[in-house]
């Protein structure tokens, strides 16, 4: 998963990916986005002719009015990116929305946030500088992003008062215990105590 190869590296200036994956230890967790991009980075190339996107099936996201597309076969629960043409893009494993609801609701608030926070393109900023170099370099900043996002999503969710959907995140989170919830993310704990400060006290 950790492994980068330059044809890789270079293929992701098509198409940046934050992903969410199935995690090990019986949670929900995040995926390096590189690594993420693993698994769909024919998306990027995909995504840019506008007819042929037509062809993938979406949903109506209430987070965001971002193009969310829904597919199956994907590794990823859910991926936020740009496309060949630097239109932002959502894509949710439709299976995730259908089996985990409530965990769906901060999949898609999270992903929205990724967007609205501006975090694909300081992510590929940092990533223009560095070039195929160490990820180290820019892991102290991917760390931030996700719990930027997390905040973003949980602020969003309560304002809508859904919060099983905070539930579900903190649920997720606390599985990983003291463990990374990806490679250079947040530890399980470190999110979901990020969870409960950005929720708020308890009306």
């Amino acid at each position: 998963m950790d492994n980068i190869y330059k044809s890789l590296w270079w293929r992701s200036r098509l198409a940046i990916v934050f992903g969410v994956t199935r995690s090990y230890r019986g949670g929900l967790g995040l995926r390096l986005p590189i690594a993420a991009l693993a698994a769909i980075a024919g998306l990027g190339l995909f995504f840019g002719s506008a007819q042929a996107g037509r062809f993938l099936p979406t949903i109506e996201n209430p987070y965001c009015p971002i193009t969310t597309y829904t597919l199956r076969d994907v590794a990823e629960l859910a991926s936020s990116m740009t496309d060949s043409g630097g239109r932002p893009v959502i894509v949710v494993n439709l299976q995730t929305l259908r089996q985990h609801p409530s965990y769906g609701k901060f999949l898609l608030a999270h992903e929205c946030c990724h967007h609205s926070l501006g975090h694909l393109g300081k992510f590929r900023k940092r990533l223009g500088g560095v070039g195929p170099q160490p990820f180290f370099y820019i892991a102290p900043a991917l760390k931030q992003m996700e719990l930027e996002a997390d905040c973003c999503a949980v602020r969003m969710l309560r304002e809508r008062h859904e919060a099983d959907g905070i539930e579900a995140a903190r649920h997720s989170m606390v599985a990983f215990g003291a463990n990374p919830t990806g490679a250079y993310y947040p530890t399980g704990d470190e999110r979901a105590a990020n969870i409960l400060v950005c929720a708020g006290p308890d009306e």
